[in-house]
């Protein structure tokens, strides 16, 4: 009896391991993670690592496809290389992405994404006050988000690089010409709704 029962809840488990969702079921996705991000066309800045945390909603066309939204707050930026300057430029992006199902619980995902600047300050090292430079910052940006995710027991890694479309900077203010380049990896659980 206690093989028979040890057997039904492996046999359990290892079904709900890899959920497979199907057509017209709609979840709900709390996650929160880490972003690396950095402007391109600049030699001297690194990336600036931040917060990235919102939910993601997701419904399935088919058990293979679907279509997911999201509302994230994302910390993106810069840090110069040879001065201790840090460009803090933060988001509320809003994600929209189609995932295909390769494998279970394996997806991969590309799509849109606005992003709307909520803050911008230039942090100038230790000892020094922070600049307010929202002004010459353009309020709307716009990438395009690639990348994949697994799930497993309803936890799911996600892992994507957002790849900007749209200048930061206004460039009657700042002479910069550059874009948003930003990886981020997040943890969530997965809730299914209906």
């Amino acid at each position: 009896m206690k093989k028979f029962i040890l057997a039904a809840v492996i046999m359990l488990a290892s079904t709900s391991a890899f959920a497979q969702h199907s057509a017209g079921s709609f979840t709900i996705q709390p996650r929160i993670g880490f972003s690396a991000a950095d402007f391109n066309n600049t030699d001297d800045t690194k990336a600036r690592v931040g917060l990235v945390v919102g939910p993601e909603f997701e419904y399935y066309l088919t058990n293979k496809f679907s279509i997911a939204g999201a509302l994230l707050y994302s910390q993106q930026g810069a840090e110069q290389d040879k001065v201790d300057v840090t460009y803090k430029l933060d988001y509320i992006n809003v994600p929209i992405v189609a995932n295909f199902y390769v494998l279970k619980g394996l997806a991969l995902k590309a799509g849109l994404q606005p992003g709307f600047n909520v803050n911008a300050k230039i942090d100038a090292g230790k000892g020094t006050e922070q600049g307010n430079f929202e002004d010459a910052v353009k309020k709307f940006d716009l990438s395009i988000p690639v990348g994949l995710s697994y799930e497993f027991y309803n936890f799911v890694l996600d892992a994507r690089y957002n790849l900007g479309l749209t200048k930061i900077f206004d460039e009657d203010k700042i002479n910069l010409d550059s874009k948003n380049l930003t990886f981020q990896l997040t943890l969530g659980y997965k809730f299914t709704l209906f």
